[in-house]
């Protein structure tokens, strides 16, 4: 109570008292803030971050990252000095497209049994010149995250691509596609993915006994600094309630990359499709977020329920 009468006092002398003379141009920071004055919206931070960690049962651990970017607009740090995970074994995988916002689990690192306790390292530096890192380790407990399904039988949507490959990928890790699409800059590509929720319905459940609305939530995730990458729903993809959800009842609204990319409803399996259409040519990769977080046990929160998808794309002029 002390500390907010005090906050609350200084506020008012500086912004509120009759009394209170305009402060010097010397008495700013070196950002040329005022004292107590919000930083600006831009030139702001970009840190990673450790979600949590799996033990996968025979010595080897899953790490789930993700990453906070506190600015208004999208910051993009290509693979390098900018943005690398040590020991570079690892590298690679971690996204150069940075949205707005807090993005949990957008990848995962596997170390194997010999590399257990090692240390992986995500670094960022930011445009600013600020080097942000963060380790990812098993010595936390409270971190310690788990595959079993939630309260009411949520698990992470099972994904697969038509590539040739019966893979099928789900959770954090997800899957990469094994074909590589081809586009040209201004033509739209047509990326698609087959999902399926896995969760176990209760039939006395009326929440989720009616089938569950997935959603499925496409970004840019690696590619060129200056590309943009425009999404737009495909013409036979049914249009459901994203708003109120659908044979679910879950309140949890999932978290979007940024507001124009495309989020594709769908209910309880399918093939989902979504048109892309880039700005320049170079080597792109998409990622597709598949959730059921309309289930009522299910929510970013809580590291479920949802799984990684990952389309690479080469764009030529």
């Amino acid at each position: 109570m002390k500390a907010r009468l005090t906050v609350g006092l200084v506020l008012g002398l500086l912004l509120g008292s009759p009394l209170a003379a305009p402060a010097p141009v010397a008495a700013q920071g070196p950002e040329g803030r005022w004292p107590l004055q919000p930083r600006s919206s831009v030139g702001r931070y970009v840190a990673p971050f450790l979600e949590g960690w799996y033990d996968n049962g025979d010595g080897t651990f899953t790490y789930s990252l993700g990453y906070l970017n506190l600015n208004e607009h999208v910051v993009e740090l290509p693979h390098g000095e900018a943005n690398f995970i040590e020991p570079s074994q690892f590298d690679g995988m971690q996204p150069t497209t940075f949205h707005v916002g807090k993005h949990r689990g957008v990848f995962a690192v596997t170390v194997p049994a010999s590399m257990a306790d090692t240390d992986i390292w995500w670094t960022l530096t930011n445009p600013n010149g600020e080097v942000t890192r963060v380790p990812a380790r098993h010595i936390w407990t409270a971190y310690q995250l788990d595959y079993r399904a939630r309260p009411h039988g949520a698990f992470p949507p099972e994904i697969s691509f038509d590539d040739g490959n019966d893979a099928t990928g789900q959770g954090i890790t997800g899957l990469v596609s094994q074909r590589t699409l081809s586009a040209s800059v201004g033509e739209r590509v047509l990326v698609e993915m087959d999902v399926e929720d896995v969760s176990i319905n209760d039939p006395n459940d009326s929440r989720v006994n009616q089938g569950t609305q997935l959603h499925v939530t496409w970004a840019k995730y690696q590619g060129p600094g200056r590309g943009e990458v425009d999404f737009e729903r495909h013409e036979d993809t049914i249009e459901l309630d994203v708003s109120e959800g659908q044979g679910g009842g879950g309140a949890n609204q999932p978290e979007r990359p940024s507001p124009g990319d495309e989020v594709v409803p769908i209910m309880d399996e399918g093939t989902t499709r979504v048109w892309a259409t880039f700005s320049m040519p170079g080597e792109y990769v998409l990622l597709g977020q598949v959730d059921n977080f309309r289930r009522p046990d299910s929510s970013s929160g809580n590291q479920c329920c949802w799984t990684n998808g990952y389309v690479r794309v080469n764009v030529t002029e």
